[in-house]
Order: structure tokens, then sequence, then C-alpha cells
């Protein structure tokens, strides 16, 4: 898998958990049981944070926050359409980018 995430993320239970859950002929039959089944969840929850890129982690810890605190100032100044703002995709992409690009901006 790509960077070897699969082991690095993973320990030998999860990815014991996943080669089977692969290897069995009838995959919904597995899914079916809940224990089995939030066991893969897990799993699956654990490769998708390993799999983030660096800027999509930005955003999440940067950019969302600026976002909310933009856009409050926004709305305190009388601009209520800004509330919209902190949940726009758009914008929290476009401040996370500007801080990215601001030389010297802590990262």
């Amino acid at each position: 898998m790509r960077r070897r995430v699969l082991y690095s993320a993973l320990d030998h239970e999860d990815r014991g958990y996943l080669w089977l859950t692969m290897k069995v002929s009838e995959v919904s039959k597995v899914i079916e049981s809940v224990d089995v089944g939030m066991i893969i969840v897990k799993i699956l929850a654990k490769l998708n944070e390993a799999l983030k890129n660096p800027f999509t982690i930005m955003k999440e810890t940067f950019g969302i926050g600026q976002a909310h605190r933009l856009s409050n100032i926004a709305v305190e100044w009388g601009y209520n359409k800004a509330q919209e703002w902190a949940t726009e995709s758009w914008y929290i992409h476009h401040l996370t980018n500007n801080q990215l690009n601001t030389p010297g901006a802590s990262r």
C-alpha cells in the first residue's frame, strides 16, 4: 500500500482482521457480524487518518479554526452573511493556502 501505511498505522492484529476479511469469500457475512464490522470500521478509520496529506491536516487544524474566527469578526462588524464562511470548504482551503504561502508564518 502507499507509503507502507498498512504496516506503520496498523498493528499485527488489525492487519490480521483486515486480511481475513479480504480472504473470506463472502465478505457480506463477515460484515453482518456487528463485532467484526465494528473492528473493520475502526481499522478503516486508522487507515484514513494515516493516509491524509499534510495540507489536509493543516486545513483541519488551522483552516477551520481560522475560518470560524474570521467569520465571527465579520459578523460582529455587522456582515451577517459571513456566518456561512466558517463552513465553506473553499474559504477554509483559501485560508490554509495563504498561511502555507506566507513567508515566515508559523506552521
